[in-house]
């Protein structure tokens, strides 16, 4: 005979339920290698490079690098997507008012992306300089050596804007482009001008060429620029991990308190304790992967710092000071946040998939 569940009982399966619903990932996000021509490798938050293969399921935190003469295809519903040659980009995802947003990482090189996809949210796609709010379209993005970002767009529409260096800095102004049209910015710079593509061909080789060769004499402004930059990142992962501290002690709170209500049989109010603290599980695990976000997006940062250091033959100490400082924040998000996270998870997905 099957027995009826008591109030404390059922008030705590209740929790769990709601708390099951609420914070875990009812899909973990991923998108499939289609087609891989030459030196084509993936690294899992820094777990070491190794060859990327044709129906391998990419997930947040992989990170993928194109050798010379070598290119990539990626696809998820609707979705295209064509890494090229000389290109390093990260898969990620973060929640926006409570939203998840799956988001494209072009640290280095020069993307394609069709995208057509009917009843689905659209990625973001960013690079060191912008973010790019995308809607069924048809564009090319290429990020250079000095931190430059080129879009050029086909079809649909685009709504540039730019990074802002610092929470200092305010929000972020915005270019929306449409069909036929593209922008260029500077590293730290905004979105401010549009030119149509027919009208400028770009030849890659020669635009990468510029783009490091626009390094030489702005050294320290761009490493400056930089860590600003990563000052922003440390403030706002400071203030993720004390909104994920306050919610999960206001959590236990709130399971105390449903707690207390069980012992005195009160069943509804000790089920409102229980989805006001399955809320606030779900603020602590929405900070998490954002901070796992804004761990992500340091990668390709401090690539840039790096690249813009080495490239000094004989640094002078204010130079050498400052990437020090740069190399110090890194380091410590590092060792905290890039750490071992979903390819297990998603290694099981595909095989099951297969």
């Amino acid at each position: 005979m099957r027995r009826a569940l008591g109030s404390g009982a059922l008030a705590a399966a209740l929790f769990m339920l709601t708390l099951t619903l609420t914070i875990l990932p009812q899909r973990i996000f991923s998108i499939e290698v289609d087609y891989v021509k030459g030196d084509v490798s993936f690294n899992h938050l820094q777990d070491g490079w190794k060859a990327v293969k044709t129906g391998q399921e990419l997930g947040p935190g992989d990170m993928i690098r194109t050798g010379a003469a070598s290119e990539a295809s990626l696809v998820d519903e609707g979705m295209l997507i064509n890494v090229m040659e000389k290109s390093t980009f990260t898969v990620a995802e973060k929640y926006t008012n409570d939203e998840k947003k799956e988001s494209f990482m072009l640290f280095l090189g020069r993307m394609k992306f069709k995208l057509a996809r009917s009843g689905k949210g659209e990625p973001e796609v960013s690079t060191q300089t912008v973010n790019l709010t995308i809607r069924g379209t048809d564009f090319e993005i290429g990020s250079g050596y000095d931190g430059s970002t080129i879009v050029l767009l086909s079809e649909g529409a685009v709504a540039v804007a730019g990074a802002a260096l610092g929470p200092s800095q305010g929000a972020a102004s915005e270019l929306l482009l449409e069909g036929g049209e593209g922008t260029e910015i500077p590293f730290g710079g905004e979105p401010t001008t549009k030119f149509q593509v027919m009208t400028k061909l770009i030849d890659w080789d020669r635009w990468f060429t510029f783009s490091k060769e626009a390094i030489k004499g702005n050294e320290a402004d761009l490493l400056a620029r930089i860590l600003v930059r990563f000052e922003g990142i440390r403030d706002e992962i400071k203030g993720y991990e004390e909104t994920k501290s306050s919610s999960l002690r206001e959590k236990e709170e709130q399971i105390r308190r449903r707690d207390e209500m069980q012992r005195q049989g009160n069943k509804e109010e000790a089920a409102e304790f229980s989805r006001l603290a399955a809320q606030k599980s779900k603020i602590a695990f929405h900070s998490t992967v954002n901070i796992r976000f804004l761990a992500l997006s340091s990668i390709g940062l401090f690539d840039l710092a790096t690249g813009v250091y080495s490239s000094v033959a004989k640094p002078l100490r204010d130079l050498t000071g400052t990437f020090e400082t740069i190399k110090s924040i890194f380091r410590d998000i590092e060792s905290k946040y890039l750490l071992k996270g979903d390819r297990e998870r998603l290694e099981k997905k595909a095989k099951k998939k297969r």
